[in-house]
């Protein structure tokens, strides 16, 4: 494991940790041993800040000019590079734009299209000169140098869109659809691991404990099924996950406040949480999350087919724990909250390498659930829209609370 702060972010725990009434609140991450050797590590209060005003600060954003190469149309991954350069797929057309840290743009990579070096859709990770590209509409993956060169691509899988991983033992992780056979369980969600030279190396399942309660429509003709659905109950607890910079996954049911540090999905290296509280959700708030999945799908299914479905009195009254993680390049797991009564920001809870809860973190604005996010060693970057629906780079950098 790599420690937790370098360089001048050892400042942030110094700070945050003398006098005050923050620094009488701070406690110790308590640590113990299971049976089997797995470490685990409890957390009854915040280790090094309580409060999160001023520890994560905007470092920076920028715009593409509208009309010129670094116009940013419809952005759908980014990455951030070691040297603190920022990549963004983008498309309409499809092509990876290249920013230096301050938002001018270096080079464009790839280009739309279904050869060499061309892609439809693409997920990237950066790690040294290396620039990895998963297109799941063509079942590619490609690998560039960082100047912008195609060096090889390969069929791999198709079909699911979401991130990918390049490790620090470079190592490609490419999530990939496998159906279960029936009868058997499922093993959760297959990730297969490749080569930079494209030789598949194995493959690992992140672990996903099957939800109590999905809501489930079908369309028949005839007497015959046609089409159907489904979709898991809103709040109801379910599985997260993320991958990791040094390999496997963190991941977490998040019916209780725990977090597992799995190196492949099978083990449990690390376990670790802090004390949790369930927050209450309005009457108000789950009938609109019921009307708001009725309207979704009412049009293909029936109004009244689907409220049969989609019953009211299935949906928990207490939010889960958490609604997803993530691990930035030092080794920090960012834990995201739901949002309660403020649903302008966005909170985190932050556990270093180690499992022990530093402190909680707010952005200033609401960021996607999921995508168009990049963790790096002292923060993150992240693509919003503007007043005017602008896609906008912010990068988001930790800082000393009592500067």
């Amino acid at each position: 494991m790599r420690p937790l702060w370098q360089g001048p972010l050892v400042t942030l725990v110094l700070l945050a940790g003398c006098g005050g009434a923050a620094a009488s609140n701070l406690a110790r991450a308590r640590t113990d041993t299971l049976p089997g050797g797995t470490i685990r590590v409890s957390n009854e209060a915040p280790t090094a800040w309580t409060d999160s005003t001023g520890v994560l600060v905007e470092a920076g954003r920028f715009q593409g000019e509208d009309g010129t190469a670094a116009e940013l149309g419809d952005p759908r991954s980014i990455a951030v590079d070691g040297q603190g350069r920022i990549y963004v797929v983008d498309s309409k057309p499809a092509a990876i734009k290249v920013f230096s840290p301050d938002g001018k743009l270096v080079r464009s990579i790839g280009r739309e299209g279904e050869g060499p070096g061309e892609f439809r859709v693409g997920f990237i990770a950066v790690r040294g000169e290396r620039l990895v590209l998963h297109d799941p509409r063509v079942a590619r993956t490609s690998v560039f140098d960082t100047a912008g060169n195609f060096l090889r691509g390969w069929h791999s899988s198709c079909c699911y869109w979401a991130d990918i991983q390049l490790d620090r033992q470079n190592r490609i992780y490419v999530p990939s659809m496998v159906v279960s056979q029936p009868g058997e369980k499922s093993r959760g969600t297959a990730y297969v691991r490749w080569s930079l030279d494209g030789v598949a190396l194995d493959t690992l399942w992140l672990p996903r404990r099957d939800p109590s309660k999905v809501w489930s429509v079908e369309l028949k003709q005839g007497g015959k099924m046609v089409s159907g659905m489904s979709t898991g109950v809103p709040f109801l607890p379910s599985t997260v996950g993320a991958l990791h910079p040094d390999g496997g996954f963190v991941y977490g049911w998040n019916g209780e406040y725990k977090v597992v540090r799995s190196a492949t999905g099978r083990d449990s290296a690390r376990i670790f949480g802090r004390s949790w509280t369930a927050d209450p959700i309005s009457e108000a708030r789950r009938r609109n999350e019921v009307e708001s999945r009725v309207k979704q799908s009412a049009e293909s299914y029936g109004e009244a087919n689907v409220r049969s479905a989609f019953r009211f009195e299935d949906v928990p009254t207490t939010l889960p724990a958490y609604l997803s993680v993530r691990v930035d390049e030092a080794g920090r797991v960012w834990v995201r909250r739901y949002p309660v009564a403020d649903t302008t920001v966005t909170r985190y809870d932050v556990f270093d390498s180690s499992g022990a809860y530093l402190g909680p973190v707010s952005v200033p604005f609401k960021l996607n659930e999921w995508g168009n996010q990049a963790w790096t060693r002292d923060g993150l970057v992240t693509i919003i829209e503007d007043a005017e629906g602008r896609p906008t780079v912010v990068r988001m950098r930790f800082a000393s609370k009592n500067p």
